[in-house]
């Protein structure tokens, strides 16, 4: 019970440490924050200076970006053709294993009601008669 309480105000203490550490005087937050002037300044020409590229450089990229894009449609193409092959043969075995089960189905019926037919089970052969036994010797 006793430790319930050391641990409640130890931690509340830390608690309450942490966060007067964390805040720092105003005169060093000030000092690293430097305002900007109003939004409408005037910003250096470095910062919006707009760089073109010379034309030969963007005529090539158009170029390699076209035939990249003709190479991976053609592979995107034939990667499709394969899938649908695959889907196809996939299919037609699907369509080959439903039928083979539902002649195994039809098969296992007919064992079933044949199973309990009298009419398939062997005859029971007739029972011998038993020898007569001998009479008593010099006869009665």
């Amino acid at each position: 019970m006793n430790r319930k309480y050391v641990l409640i105000g130890t931690v509340t203490m830390l608690l309450g440490f942490g966060s007067a550490w964390a805040q720092e005087s105003e005169e060093e937050a000030e000092t690293t924050i430097r305002l900007m002037g109003a939004a409408d300044a005037e910003l250096p020409d470095a910062v919006t200076k707009v760089i073109s590229l010379p034309g030969s450089m963007t005529e090539d990229a158009e170029a390699v970006a076209n035939a990249t894009a003709v190479e991976n449609s053609a592979q995107g193409i034939a990667t499709a053709n394969e899938n649908r092959l695959r889907r196809e043969e996939g299919l037609t075995t699907a369509d080959e294993a439903r039928a083979q089960g539902a002649e195994m189905a039809g098969e296992a019926m007919e064992n079933r009601e044949n199973r309990g037919r009298s009419g398939d089970l062997p005859q029971r052969p007739e029972t011998p008669q038993p020898p007569t036994p001998p009479g008593p010797p010099g006869g009665a």
